[in-house]
């Protein structure tokens, strides 16, 4: 069976691959291999890296693929899970590494940046604003940015944010609140710096 990467059915192809359907594999992966890099590249800088993990999470989807859920809720939360966990344990494996590691294991040994092509912006005034709001989204907390990404550029619902950051469904709610509450704060009068976001940041 084929499948069309503009028409699918999540769950159906979850329960295909269960059931040891190549196609449904090689199709979850099309379907999510370059915004797991964009995702990835959010955390560290090393294509390589960020595709080995892509490539381990997916072989072993296919190795286990007997003993997965049935009852995955989001696969797309799923997997982006699955390659967030596995490239903090590259990151921490370079960590470990480094003369420079303090012994601490947080999660968050990486940051999420948000930059944006100035030679896209042809307006200077528009180019000033898009910096300020850079400067201010990259002062976020890293959860919060984290957070903020994937549920403004990845358009995950709150459930799919907490199952892939590893947190209760109230902790991104609280995340997503305090970051946006932040960005209003110091763009109080400024009615478009949100569309503007949209707009330019990936």
């Amino acid at each position: 069976m084929s499948y069309s990467s503009s028409q699918y059915d999540e769950l159906a192809l979850w329960y295909d691959l269960r059931n040891g359907n190549e196609d449904a594999l090689a199709t979850l992966l099309r379907l999510y291999a370059k915004p797991l890099i964009g995702y990835g590249r959010k955390m560290i800088s090393d294509d390589s890296i960020i595709e080995d993990c892509i490539q381990e999470v997916f072989i072993q989807l296919w190795q286990y693929r007997h003993t997965l859920k049935e009852d995955v809720g989001s696969v797309k939360a799923y997997i982006y899970s699955s390659v967030r966990r596995r490239i903090i344990t590259e990151v921490k494996k370079s960590t470990f590494a480094s003369p420079q590691y303090d012994g601490s294991e947080s999660e968050e040994c990486f940051e999420i940046g948000f930059s944006v092509e100035e030679k896209i912006i042809q307006d200077e005034t528009e180019l000033h604003r898009v910096k300020i709001i850079n400067q201010h989204l990259n002062s976020l907390p890293k959860r919060q940015k984290e957070a903020i990404y994937l549920k403004y550029f990845k358009e995950l619902n709150n459930q799919e944010i907490a199952d892939i950051m590893g947190v209760k469904y109230q902790t991104v709610g609280n995340l997503i609140h305090e970051a946006l509450t932040f960005l209003r704060t110091v763009f109080p009068n400024d009615a478009v710096w949100l569309s503007i976001l949209f707009l330019y940041f990936e």
